[in-house]
């Protein structure tokens, strides 16, 4: 009879608890990006656009005008005694600047996502690996910016 009332105990609290991700970036906001200028990386700026696609079509009243500016870096912090890179630092810096279209406000907030990784024997795969570690960088940049406009939206 007491384990039976701890399950129910148990079951009560967490069934009421009214958990709620963080960092989910599929909410809906009350924002919308009317007009969206990239400067800088093509590749980059291509995927953060379809990662933004879904403030495009919003019907919203709070509407925003987009300027990012994108720099990508790539440097070599190590070499062998041959003269070989073996570790690499890539950075991908962005630059977001908000104007608003309804009440003249504006937002100015800059991401920065850097990462360090080795030198591999095979080329190809540290090509692939380099593409990876890129695609991740930008899904945590798209993470922030999701984060950044909740924040806005609670600020209107």
């Amino acid at each position: 009879m007491i384990k039976n009332l701890r399950f129910f105990f148990v079951f009560l609290f967490l069934s009421s608890c009214g958990y709620s991700p963080i960092y989910q970036i599929d909410q809906e906001l009350d924002f919308k990006l009317d007009t969206i200028y990239f400067s800088g990386d093509k590749k980059i700026s291509r995927k953060i656009e379809q990662g933004l696609e879904k403030f495009r079509n919003n019907n919203s009243k709070n509407i925003f005008n987009a300027d990012f500016v994108i720099e990508k870096k790539e440097e070599v912090i190590t070499k062998d005694k041959k003269g070989n890179p073996s570790s690499f630092k890539k950075t991908i810096e962005l630059n977001l600047n908000l104007s608003s279209k309804t009440n003249n406000k504006s937002f100015a907030k800059k991401f920065i996502k850097e990462t360090t990784y080795d030198s591999m024997d095979n080329k190809f795969e540290l090509d692939q690996y380099k593409i990876n570690v890129e695609k991740n960088m930008i899904f945590k940049i798209l993470q922030d910016i999701n984060i950044f406009f909740n924040i806005i939206e609670n600020d209107l």
